[in-house]
């Protein structure tokens, strides 16, 4: 196909999936490439995992495949953060190369507050160290939606008291970002999420 087809679907299909604005221009690369392998005869990469290696998962969490895209997320965001590719797998996933934490929420944390903390904390170094991108704050509470830890009417005073990432811009339209002592804190977090020893 043509240079202006293979660019008309790929945008197609990143705006067929629905992918959030921050990740569309990464999604776009990605869909472009795909689509340049299949024109050309390659493989897709679709749900192919070299040797069929898996994740692995946090008790209660359904088994995910790890396509080669996630793979190369998952070592930058290794090599990025100092921390273990085989831990980072443990506690989360990449789906449409957007990251996502594997649950239990009782594992963020004693109370909503510091699991909404948490999930702050864990989006935001994923964003920035796999994907090279600040996290909108949209995107954070989704995810502590989806974990049932959203702190409803006191989630702006909470976010303002973070300590390792910040928290900026207008209302509306505010994002978190990552700072000198992330992957510190990011450290933390997954040794006592995977109940590892401290460093």
């Amino acid at each position: 196909m043509d240079v202006e087809e293979l660019l008309a679907r790929a945008w197609g299909a990143v705006e067929k999936a629905g992918i959030p604005e921050p990740l569309q221009e990464y999604a776009f690369k990605e869909a472009l490439s795909r689509l340049a392998r299949d024109d050309s005869g390659g493989s897709s990469g679709l749900n192919e995992s070299p040797g069929g290696s898996k994740g692995k998962q946090l008790s209660g969490e359904p088994s995910r495949e790890i396509s080669s895209t996630d793979e190369e997320l998952f070592a930058k965001f290794s090599a990025e953060c100092g921390i273990a590719v085989t831990d980072l797998e443990r506690v989360y996933y990449f789906s449409s190369g957007e990251p996502h934490l594997n649950g239990p929420r009782s594992k963020l944390g004693k109370t909503s507050s510091e699991q909404a903390k948490a999930v702050a904390l864990a989006l935001t170094a994923a964003y920035d160290y796999a994907l090279d991108k600040q996290v909108a704050d949209e995107v954070v509470r989704a995810e502590a939606v989806r974990l049932k830890c959203d702190l409803g009417g006191t989630w702006a005073r909470t976010m303002n008291g973070l300590s390792a990432i910040s928290w900026v811009g207008a209302n509306r339209q505010k994002q978190f970002k990552a700072k000198a002592d992330t992957a510190d804190a990011l450290k933390k977090l997954v040794a006592a999420i995977l109940g590892l020893p401290a460093e």
